[in-house]
């Protein structure tokens, strides 16, 4: 009776081994699996999906050369421009006119020039130049914590001051079109 016993326990516990084993093999193919399956989307993405380094897009430029005020008089190059716009104010006042879409002309005929000069811009709608516009109020000086605009402007920035300023729509698509 006792060996029959001991066999019982014997086989029970080889069964439970295999039957462990059989698990253990299971995790296994099933992580294998797993990863050819991300390997091979890799691969597939890397061959079907080619970068595109050729990218001449006005509004990627506008992205990357976007700025706050308050970094107007600190960029690495000596002189450049800086265009402060105010998109509200085209459902304000210039409800008519496509200003934007003008600037946006005039910048890209000018940046194709081989000496331009960069362009940066400002939206007077952010959150963080809102204290640099006041409807009522136009004081344009190099000390930034007293600048301050009341309409679109463009600056012409050199060696970390401003040399010259373009106050309104008008004045601003007047210097686009002769840059």
């Amino acid at each position: 009776m006792k060996v029959a016993k001991i066999k019982k326990i014997k086989e029970k516990e080889k069964n439970e081994l295999v039957q462990d084993e059989y698990s253990i093999k299971q995790v296994i193919i099933t992580v294998l699996i797993v990863c050819a399956i991300f390997v091979l989307f890799y691969f597939i993405t890397t061959i079907f999906v080619k970068p595109n380094n050729n990218l001449n897009n006005t509004h990627t430029e506008t992205e990357t050369n976007k700025i706050t005020m308050g970094q107007l008089l600190n960029r690495k190059q000596s002189e450049y421009y800086v265009l402060a716009t105010k998109k509200s104010l085209y459902k304000e006042i210039y409800s008519d006119m496509d200003y934007q879409g003008l600037y946006n002309s005039y910048i890209e005929n000018y940046e194709s020039k081989e000496d331009a000069l960069n362009i940066y811009y400002v939206d007077l709608d952010d959150a963080l130049n809102k204290n640099f516009y006041d409807s009522d109020k136009l004081n344009i000086t190099d000390d930034l914590s007293k600048l301050v605009v009341n309409d679109e402007v463009l600056f012409k920035i050199k060696d970390g001051k401003i040399e010259k300023t373009y106050v309104g729509s008008e004045k601003i698509l007047d210097k686009l079109s002769r840059l």
